[in-house]
């Protein structure tokens, strides 16, 4: 699922920015919100295979998306400005990107109802005996 989204949002950036000359700030903007409800999506359905309610685990990613978003724009544009090629910029804002949100996907955004912090979402609280 990473790997497709990579792509998408790879893939839409060299368009606009490559192809279309779009400027690199808002080329990365649209790439960005562009893999947002393919991410959601594919991640709820295949990779946590969460039952997590909908609303409130899109509530979550929304602020996930937030800081992935600032994170994002200034990982790539100052990589860029320090001679870095945009799309090596942008392919080390989403390997960084990759390795936190799948903690965070995995204890916050898809967290199923009833499973406390600590619990291993998917998994049951291991019995303890008196």
């Amino acid at each position: 699922m990473g790997g497709l989204c990579y792509l998408i949002d790879v893939g839409t950036l060299v368009l606009l920015h490559g192809g279309l000359r779009m400027p690199l700030a808002a080329a990365t903007s649209l790439a960005f919100v562009t893999v947002l409800a393919v991410n959601f999506g594919l991640n709820k359905a295949f990779v946590f295979r969460s039952g997590a309610l909908a609303g409130p685990a899109f509530a979550k990613y929304l602020v996930l998306v937030g800081l992935n978003y600032s994170a994002t724009v200034a990982t790539v544009t100052g990589l860029t400005a320090l001679g870095l090629p945009y799309v090596a910029a942008k392919t080390t804002s989403t390997i960084v990107n990759a390795v936190v949100n799948y903690g965070v996907f995995r204890w916050w955004v898809f967290r199923p109802p009833g499973v406390r912090s600590h619990g291993s979402p998917g998994r049951p609280e291991p019995t303890r005996l008196p």
